[in-house]
């Protein structure tokens, strides 16, 4: 999924903005750091996770420390387990931060996750050139 994708993606959906948090590699393709992602990772309100789980067909993928996470359709992956990350307003959605994503891509250091860091360090250095 591209940029257009997701925010397409996002619109039919129709959530409330102010109810969820786009994660990783989602928050990503939208800052411009990477082309694509598979699936877009959200962190909602207890409120959209029951809106959601009561109005779509969802898949329970993972259950970590006893907290849930869903799929639908595979695309979009929703829990409330990282709500309370930091986040920024980005094309008129809450977006986690770089730093937040960082962070959350070090503690996990999975593969994709490394991959993930070198392209983020990548973006900061170009971008920082061109402001000098």
């Amino acid at each position: 999924m591209n940029r257009n994708d997701i925010i397409q993606y996002l619109e039919n959906m129709n959530l409330p903005t102010n109810e969820f948090i786009i994660l990783a590699g989602a928050a990503l393709v939208l800052y411009g750091i990477k082309e694509t992602t598979h699936d877009i990772d959200i962190a909602v309100s207890k409120q959209l996770e029951m809106i959601l789980r009561n109005n779509y067909t969802c898949q329970l993928e993972v259950v970590q420390n006893g907290k849930k996470v869903y799929y639908i359709n595979h695309i979009l992956n929703f829990s409330q387990n990282l709500y309370d990350v930091d986040y920024t307003i980005h094309d008129g959605y809450h977006v986690q931060t770089i730093d937040s994503i960082i962070a959350l891509k070090k503690r996990l250091n999975r593969e994709k996750d490394v991959k993930d860091i070198k392209y983020i360090e990548r973006y900061m250095r170009e971008h920082s050139n061109e402001s000098k």
